[in-house]
């Protein structure tokens, strides 16, 4: 930078008391500014991940709704002794998704994204549920499970299709790890444990 631009930045008056002025480069009062801004962010984080909730609230609920649907999808399997993963069952919805996603103008790699880390949530979610129920290390429900085929799995089916719609209205806006890191705790609020929920929220905040 040539030298006499050093001393030609515009200045700005700012009073500092009732008899005293002095003069600070524009650019220095603008930076003191966004400081302050920043300050407050920090200090107030509540305004600051306001916009945050309202924006993938819709989501992220379907997204705990879907989580304790794995629930009894755990319950059902645990006492069926049918094996937690069902990789034929997880490809023909993903491919599904991917048809339906498609009439919404989703492309199959936005499908998947989104969907790939909700399936290992599910999977891990019951996982824990399973080993805990038979260690007793978490209390067996006392209701009879659910039927699978007949009344969870179409619950599923609909939750799904909702959530894909509602991730085609935020999965090419702007979201980061304050993203992230509100829907984690929205997921934990609800009982979600902590390492499921990382899961589930890999797609918000990254391309």
């Amino acid at each position: 930078m040539p030298i006499r631009s050093l001393f030609t930045v515009p200045l700005r008056t700012v009073a500092c008391t009732d008899s005293v002025k002095v003069m600070i480069p524009a650019r220095l009062f603008l930076f003191c500014i966004c400081l302050s801004l920043g300050f407050q962010a920090t200090v107030f984080p509540s305004r600051a991940m306001a916009a945050v909730d309202d924006r993938l609230n819709p989501l992220v609920t379907l997204m705990i709704q879907r989580l304790q649907l794995s629930r009894e999808v755990a319950w059902s399997k645990c006492r069926a002794g049918i094996p937690i993963a069902d990789p034929a069952r997880e490809a023909r919805m993903l491919t599904d998704l991917k048809g339906v996603g498609s009439l919404d103008g989703l492309s199959a790699s936005e499908v998947t994204r989104f969907f790939l880390p909700q399936i290992a949530a599910s999977r891990c979610y019951q996982e824990e549920l399973i080993a805990g129920w038979r260690s007793g290390g978490i209390d067996v429900p006392k209701l009879k499970p659910l039927d699978l085929t007949t009344e969870i799995r179409p619950r599923l089916d609909k939750v799904n299709r909702e959530m894909l719609r509602q991730w085609r209205l935020v999965c090419r806006t702007f979201l980061d790890w304050a993203d992230r890191e509100e829907a984690k705790r929205m997921l934990s609020d609800r009982g979600i444990p902590i390492e499921v929920a990382r899961i589930a929220v890999r797609p918000l905040g990254s391309k």
